[in-house]
């Protein structure tokens, strides 16, 4: 089953993440939305297989640079 996100206050300030943190974002954010690895996501995303781009999708797709860092 998905990881649960969860959302805390903000103090309207940008929060700087490490690579490891960006990554774990982007992980975390697939498998909430499509239920596999940020690393499925990618292989995915790169073949092609997202040819009709559901919201949810794009939701995990946005992240892509965390990913990379």
């Amino acid at each position: 089953m998905a990881e649960k996100l969860h959302s805390t206050p903000s103090n309207g300030h940008v929060r700087d993440l490490t690579p490891e943190q960006g990554r774990e974002l982007f992980d975390n954010v697939a498998r909430h939305y499509l239920n596999i690895s940020g690393d499925e996501f990618i292989r995915r995303w790169e073949s092609g297989y997202y040819d009709d781009d559901p919201e949810q999708v794009m939701s995990v797709a946005m992240l892509l640079p965390f990913a990379t860092l």
